[in-house]
């Protein structure tokens, strides 16, 4: 995106002094599916305040992205606007460093914000209101204590990917989720998954021989076309999972999903 032109940014319609503002521009919006975040300062003086907003916008298929800086006096917004544009080629995967930095400040807020709804039901009761409501809702704090927030979800792209699998595969699956370092707060994206998973029961006592127990069993079939879970825990190869119509149809509940070799038959998990 090194070639991009800058954008009108149709300053006349005020849209920047909205709220929120009125991001992305539909130019924008018109490249293509595209996320976007945005932050606010202000600096007061006797007569006045000085306001600054700064956006960012990411578009899905080619990860180029756009800033804009825009300041204004809140006494003349009009007469006193300045703006300013950036432009970003694709950037590279992030290091290691600095997904561990993502995860420090967002990861445990995603994680808890999630548990805090079990039991109720988010916005309309699909599992991905359950992700875009909780991201929506760390971001609008995030800007309140002025930290960057994260970036919200693009359709069924939650951030950058760190974790691929798929069944049936040629090699194992054993040890994946420590190689790819899936922690807690992290998104899960299943695509026509079939998971097959035995639970213990309870002992019970064998009819007519005293003394004698049965250890139970139980199993069943979960099978998701397209589902979004947040990760809060991962157990080897398994990950407890705080997911929306999924376990609990139309409302937030736990799961655990095995996605070593023995538990996951078939589809996508990333």
């Amino acid at each position: 995106m090194a070639d991009q032109r800058d954008f009108d940014l149709a300053l006349s319609t005020k849209w920047f002094a909205k709220e929120p503002p009125a991001f992305p521009l539909p130019s924008m919006k018109a490249l293509g599916p595209c996320t976007s975040t945005y932050g606010w300062t202000w600096e007061q003086d006797f007569s006045d305040t000085t306001k600054t907003l700064i956006c960012a916008v990411l578009w899905t298929d080619t990860k180029a992205m756009t800033k804009v800086r825009v300041t204004w006096r809140r006494s003349d917004p009009l007469g006193t606007v300045k703006a300013e544009q950036k432009h970003y080629r694709a950037s590279p995967p992030p290091s290691e460093e600095n997904l561990d930095k993502a995860h420090k400040l967002y990861g445990e807020n995603i994680a808890a914000w999630a548990e805090d709804t079990i039991g109720t039901t988010v916005g309309d009761g699909e599992c991905w209101t359950l992700i875009q409501r909780a991201l929506m809702d760390i971001a609008d704090t995030y800007r309140q204590y002025g930290k960057e927030p994260p970036l919200l979800s693009q359709g069924r792209t939650h951030g950058h990917p760190i974790l691929n699998i798929t069944m049936p595969s040629v090699g194992s699956n054993t040890g994946l989720l420590q190689l790819a370092d899936v922690r807690r707060g992290d998104i899960l994206e299943l695509k026509s998954a079939h998971f097959h998973i035995i639970t213990e029961e309870a002992p019970k006592k064998m009819p007519g021989q005293w003394g004698k127990w049965q250890k139970g069993a139980g199993e069943k079939n979960i099978r998701l076309s397209h589902h979004t879970a947040i990760v809060v825990g991962v157990e080897g190869d398994a990950v407890r999972v705080v997911e929306q119509n999924g376990s609990v149809p139309g409302g937030v509940g736990v799961e655990r999903y095995d996605l070593g070799d023995t538990g996951m038959k078939r589809g996508e998990v990333e």
